[in-house]
């Protein structure tokens, strides 16, 4: 009997420690990860900035392609792309539900034409990452209603019609949980007052690569799909058009997650 406790005691204490060093072991390769993601931001960032300076668009087809895939790579991430032949080189929004702090690197890494994404303005506050993304031409809005922020929208629905693909993701925000967040109106009604059409992407499985509240990056796979085009022309420009095109666009994403 005696001995039978002690037993489990032992071995409870054994598994304890097991754990404990897969925990310090799972610890320390995240933190490898995180620091080839800054040397590598550093490198790519660094580059994207110097090529940027002649052509921002040949940037975003070279230098920023490569620091996506290198950063999927070294995460020892994969990634699987559906529906490609939806996306054309042509004025788009490409609105996605922001699960992750990869989204970004997984469709970069991939995108065949040139692009551009609504940040959040604090993203500008990033060594390197944020300077390379100024000087490429993202848009940041910190979504205060602020006259700046309005004075983006403007300059975004310029090159809009001048035949750029923008990604927005209209929750508005990181939503690392199951479903989906509110959308926001601001999207819609770029696209509305642009005559742009809307191309749903639906990304699955970011979510688990990392962990809400941890740091700890997980090996995985994710799925990005791009469903069919959303034609905004079916829409009136009134609020009542634009809000109609906000929830039939948050179906079909409810549809397809």
């Amino acid at each position: 009997m005696l001995y039978s406790i002690l037993w489990k005691k032992e071995s409870l204490s054994n598994l304890l420690e097991k754990i404990m060093q897969i925990n310090i072991l799972k610890n320390s390769i995240s933190l490898l990860k995180w620091i080839i993601i800054a040397l590598l931001t550093l490198l790519c960032g660094t580059l994207t900035i110097a090529i940027s300076l002649v052509s921002p668009k040949f940037a975003c087809l070279t230098s920023v392609k490569l620091w996506g895939k290198l950063i999927l790579f070294f995460c020892n991430i994969r990634l699987k792309v559906e529906g490609i032949d939806n996306l054309s080189d042509k004025p788009l929004i490409v609105m996605y539900n922001h699960k992750s702090f990869f989204d970004i690197f997984c469709f970069s890494s991939f995108m065949p034409y040139d692009w551009r994404a609504m940040m959040k303005k604090e993203l500008l506050n990033f060594p390197v990452f944020g300077q390379a993304v100024k000087i490429m031409g993202h848009y940041f809005v910190a979504r205060d209603g602020s006259f700046e922020d309005r004075r983006e929208v403007v300059r975004m629905l310029k090159k809009i019609k001048n035949g750029r693909i923008v990604f927005i993701a209209p929750e508005g925000t990181r939503n690392p949980d199951p479903g989906l967040l509110d959308f926001k109106t601001g999207g819609f009604f770029i696209a509305r007052k642009t005559d742009t059409n809307i191309l749903p992407m639906i990304i699955d499985g970011a979510g688990s690569i990392l962990d809400k509240g941890s740091m700890n990056i997980n090996s995985g796979l994710i799925t990005i799909k791009f469903l069919k085009e959303i034609q905004v022309s079916d829409y009136s420009s009134n609020k009542e058009g634009i809000e109609k095109l906000r929830l039939d666009t948050s179906k079909i994403f409810q549809e397809n997650l």
